[in-house]
């Protein structure tokens, strides 16, 4: 059996792997984006933001970071050329100007791009420092900063040696999201439910393993906003004794069961 598991969790990391090379190439369009994991680590980690200009019209951007609990730790403001594209490294600037507060140059929270006019794209890529952790380097779409009341993760794992995370943004700008994550088992079986709290511009992290309390299993997430408000996300998943990490963004659905 255990044989068999790890049989398709590789399986599943080589489909994932394509999965996500085709989800960079159709990235979301809009006004609004939003990197939903940001992390700040500047001896360890290199980071870059890269929006792109579809429309052809030179929007003026504004780009924010905020950390996890939604306080605004800096801000920036850019201009596009006309279908070019910015490479953006938020740590050049992090150093130099900290937003209204002493914030810990080691940090994780949310990117939100905001366009003046244009649609633009975007992509979020890190890039470790050191070689012997080359296997955690990533890059993942931005996710429309409108944002949807319901969310699927559609695998997930729950495993002690695995390190995966349901992240997920709230896109309202002045107010809290109340969600709601449902765990279901391959068969569809309804295995745990855990009720969040994410801050306005703030981000939650739910590791499957501790929700499920130490369950060992695969299966199905489905994110729902208990009332108002708008959420996107993402799952991300590494295991450091097989090497690898993979990442791909959550897709808005209309029903959940």
């Amino acid at each position: 059996m255990r044989k068999s598991s790890k049989a398709f969790m590789s399986l599943f990391v080589v489909f994932t792997a394509l999965v996500m090379c085709t989800v960079q190439v159709d990235a979301q369009v809009g006004q609004n984006l939003v990197i939903n994991r940001f992390v700040s680590d500047p001896d360890n980690i290199e980071t870059h933001v890269v929006i792109s200009d579809v429309d052809g019209v030179g929007p003026n951007l504004k780009i924010s970071i905020y950390n996890e609990e939604g306080r605004l730790v800096y801000e920036r403001y850019e201009t596009l050329n006309a279908f070019g594209k910015i490479n953006y490294d938020p740590l050049t600037y992090l150093n130099a100007y900290q937003h209204g507060y002493n914030q810990n140059p080691k940090f994780s929270g949310t990117v939100r791009i905001e366009s003046d006019g244009g649609n633009i794209a975007g992509q979020y890529w890190e890039k470790y420092r050191n070689t012997d952790k080359a296997y955690l380097n990533i890059a993942v779409p931005a996710a429309d900063g409108k944002g949807y009341d319901k969310l699927v993760c559609q695998h997930f794992v729950s495993d002690k040696s695995v390190n995966a995370q349901i992240i997920i943004s709230n896109t309202e700008v002045a107010r809290p999201v109340t969600i709601d994550i449902k765990f279901y088992s391959d068969n569809g079986g309804l295995v745990g439910v855990e009720k969040r709290v994410v801050p306005a511009n703030g981000v939650a992290s739910i590791n499957p393993y501790k929700s499920l309390k130490g369950v060992q299993m695969t299966g199905t997430a489905y994110i729902v906003v208990v009332g108002a408000g708008k959420i996107t996300g993402e799952y991300w998943q590494a295991a450091e004794r097989e090497k690898y990490q993979v990442a791909l963004p959550l897709e808005g659905v209309t029903k959940i069961r």
